[in-house]
């Protein structure tokens, strides 16, 4: 392993942090320590990114530590809050981040910038909640992607303000996620996993589902990685992982192609599963679909075909204010159905496609009384106070059977909240935002949901004829907060989707 950073240290003292080695029991535990950063401290330098290193602290007395975190300081003229994380000392004791042998303990550290000094604050909580701080500098050397991508950003606006975020992570298909800060800095590639499509941040750690079988790979944010395999699924041996990876009721949704019942399942299949890889429950749509519309009197044979990409789910999401999940259906609608039972309760879409030409289907649609109907929409998510968003593309439909309407096409993708009454049926556009770019499939937008009043993140990731990536942060008043973009010479490729991670404040425990 090649070194790659060197290491300064600076002994801080502040207000009660203890400062000497006194062994009065009227002092505190940080004012009882005797500690020397400078022989004490050592880099253990374990990850070949850039953005991972550790330190290595000897000689503490554990049993009186109740967790040791560690600050970035931004750089000057940034906008990014400090990146932060807190170990609490059961977390470091139980994830092999301490050898009692030598009293060592490791302190990994992450987010640190690329090419630069960072200025890394230290802090040790004992149990009496008495603190002992210091400073350390870590210099690391320049940022070069494998992939030629990721240290190539464009900045078209700064930001000049901090949005309620700091921090969000790009998913595609190049590599394991990447995490950006808004002042267009890559602060974390692990360089792992090649393709992360599919993949979702809980739990401190990046969950990414194979793209060629039912495992999960896990990356947590200091490099260290495992897997998992998905049990208890009627999905045969031959199922993979595509699309999104999304919060659910108790777990996480996923979404997998594959064989069940001798029937191949093409991106119309939805698991829940829990931490463990275990199904919670299923959804088949395909069957859903059809004992509905069979029951309404319908055919749907030529809408539900088995082996074919009908339905194209890209996303799922979970609405607890009614026990429902809501799907998107990218060649078709977005549709909520009951949790527990599948019971279809509405769908929302372009009306000019082949589904609405079905009695069945026509009977749950949605009434949209403003603004444009949902076309081609990935990122289904429920903000804050339980109104749909979600990245309208507008482009029409792919895989419609032929000689059926496919839809029509937008000029330009749009991002909207939609404002809907289930018990009426009915639906508005309550606050949607159009730049004048056009991109016709992946993409992304995302609220924050961890402020009050979230800010946004839009991801356009097909831009200029599938060609470019465009980032943006806009806030509620759609003025935007900043602006980046990268190349995508495969659609999709870069960036499929974008998300916000709180990286100014993770707790390991």
């Amino acid at each position: 392993m090649s070194m790659k950073k060197s290491l300064l240290f600076t002994f801080v003292c502040f207000g009660l942090y203890g400062c000497n080695g006194s062994s009065d029991n009227s002092k505190t535990l940080a004012e009882q320590l005797s500690y020397d950063p400078a022989t004490q401290v050592t880099e253990n330098d374990i990850h070949d990114s850039v953005f991972i290193s550790a330190l290595d602290l000897t000689e503490l007395d554990s049993n009186n530590i109740k967790n040791i975190s560690f600050t970035i300081k931004p750089k000057i003229g940034s906008y990014a809050k400090p990146v932060t994380a807190t170990y609490d000392w059961q977390y470091i004791a139980s994830n092999d981040l301490y050898d009692s042998s030598n009293k060592r303990i490791q302190l990994p550290i992450f987010g640190l910038y690329s090419a630069y000094t960072n200025d890394v604050t230290v802090n040790i909580q004992f149990i009496d909640d008495s603190h002992y701080v210091f400073q350390k500098h870590i210099t690391t050397t320049a940022y070069i992607d494998s992939t030629g991508v990721y240290d190539n950003v464009g900045i078209s606006i700064k930001p000049t303000t901090t949005p309620t975020y700091s921090y969000f992570y790009l998913k595609g298909s190049k590599k394991s996620p990447i995490i950006m800060d808004i002042d267009g800095e890559v602060r974390w590639d692990a360089d792992i996993i090649k393709i992360s499509a599919s993949s979702t941040f809980i739990d401190n750690s990046f969950l990414i589902g194979n793209s060629k079988n039912k495992k999960i790979d896990s990356i947590n944010l200091y490099g260290r990685s495992s897997s998992l395999n998905i049990e208890g699924s009627v999905m045969g041996s031959d199922a993979y992982f595509h699309h999104n990876i999304d919060p659910g009721k108790q777990g996480i949704l996923i979404e997998l192609d594959g064989t069940t019942d001798g029937a191949l399942k093409i991106e119309s299949f939805l698991s829940e599963i829990d931490s463990s890889g275990k199904v919670i429950k299923e959804w088949d749509l395909g069957k859903i679909f059809s004992e509905y519309m069979l029951q309404e009197g319908d055919d749907p044979s030529n809408f539900v075909r088995d082996g074919v990409d009908w339905f194209h789910m890209n996303a799922a999401t979970y609405d607890p204010a009614d026990d429902t999940l809501v799907i998107s259906s990218r060649e078709n609608f977005v549709v909520k159905l009951d949790y527990a039972t599948g019971k279809l309760i509405w769908l929302l879409g372009d009306e000019t496609k082949h589904w609405y030409t079905y009695p069945s289907l026509q009977k749950i649609a949605l009434s949209l009384s403003y603004g444009q109907t949902p076309i081609g929409q990935h990122a289904v998510s429920m903000t804050k106070d339980g109104k749909l968003m979600l990245f309208n593309n507008g482009r029409r439909s792919f895989n419609n059977p032929a000689g059926t309407p496919a839809g029509i096409d937008l000029a330009t993708s749009q991002t909207a909240i939609f404002a809907i009454d289930n018990q009426n049926k009915t639906a508005q556009v309550a606050w949607s935002f159009d730049d004048g770019i056009y991109s016709d499939i992946c993409s992304s937008i995302y609220e924050d949901k961890l402020a009050a009043q979230g800010d946004f993140l839009i991801n356009y990731a097909a831009a200029d004829n599938r060609t470019r990536v465009v980032i943006q942060g806009i806030n509620k008043d759609k003025q935007k907060l900043f602006e980046f973009t990268y190349p995508s010479p495969t659609p999709c490729a870069t960036s499929w989707n974008a998300i916000q991670i709180p990286l100014e404040n993770i707790h390991f425990q």
